[in-house]
């Protein structure tokens, strides 16, 4: 780490995931108890300014209830001096090992119900350790908001590196255009150049926009009202998803929770009828 803070890097992201044995068995992960607690002081302890740590809400570990309190581990690291927290529910996707233990019943996620008090619970507790909820999933002390990812939320170009990396270029006409890498690492190391490249989206200057507003609809800082679709400004404030300041329409923490809706709602505000194709 004092090698890296010697070459220039000034920020550091630990994929923590928990500091509970049990959850941590749950996930699969082969690092052990200690271990993230153990990186993050490092960190810490080698300089960085800027250390983010990355956790799971929500892992369903028999006896444990989703009571709405913050989980002990997420309290340690919350206080352990990070300036910087993603904490991230636990989400199962169909084709992965999470997926076929769902199917076969040997892991029950946690219904809705719990993970919003986990989550409700997560962002008051934070908030009453200095902690700005700025984002769905990510948290900040006051100056240490994650510059890159607010890229993501906020439209701009940026570029990704590596395998499976994710890239955006935007042109002057608001066109765009995305891309990741390659995801197996022996693929991408025998390829050169635009083979390296797995998927590429030609995105027309209206679709980049919808995006960039139902992403920004994920952060604090909302969007422009007036840059939103007829009817969608008066439909978030009547459903106690957003309020407005300033001129802009910012999500309240039900607007968090019910961020995918509201996604929804953009994108078919804006193409009624949207290309099926395109939806699959």
């Amino acid at each position: 780490m004092a090698d890296w803070r010697a070459a220039g890097i000034n920020r550091v992201s630990i994929g923590v995931q928990s500091l509970d044995a049990g959850e941590l068995v749950v996930l699969g992960r082969d690092h052990r108890q200690g271990d993230g607690a153990a990186a993050v002081r490092a960190a810490l302890d080698a300089g960085f300014a800027t250390v983010s740590a990355d956790l799971i809400l929500g892992v369903p570990v028999t006896g444990r209830r989703g009571d709405g309190a913050l989980p002990p581990h997420l309290a340690e690291v919350a206080r352990s001096g990070v300036p910087h927290l993603s904490v991230y529910e636990l989400t199962i996707e169909e084709r992965t090992a999470f997926g076929r233990r769902a199917r076969e019943g040997t892991l029950v996620p946690l219904d809705e119900d719990r993970l919003a008090d986990l989550y409700a619970g997560a962002h008051a507790a934070l908030g009453a350790l200095g902690f700005e909820h700025y984002e769905v999933s990510s948290y900040a002390k006051p100056g240490h908001r994650a510059v890159h990812n607010s890229l993501y939320w906020t439209g701009a170009e940026f570029l990704g590196l590596g395998v499976g990396a994710a890239s955006f270029w935007r042109a002057a006409d608001g066109s765009g255009v995305r891309w990741t890498n390659l995801r197996q690492t022996p693929r991408y190391l025998r390829a050169h150049g635009d083979a390296r490249v797995a998927d590429r989206i030609e995105m027309g200057a209206a679709e980049v926009e919808t995006d960039a507003l139902w992403l920004g609809l994920r952060t604090a800082d909302g969007v422009a009202a007036d840059r939103l679709p007829g009817g969608v400004a008066a439909w978030l404030e009547a459903e106690g998803l957003a309020e407005r300041r300033d001129g802009r329409m910012c999500p309240t923490l039900r607007g968090f929770l019910y961020a995918d809706r509201v996604a929804a709602r953009v994108v078919h505000a804006r193409d009624p009828q949207p290309d099926p194709a395109r939806q699959a």
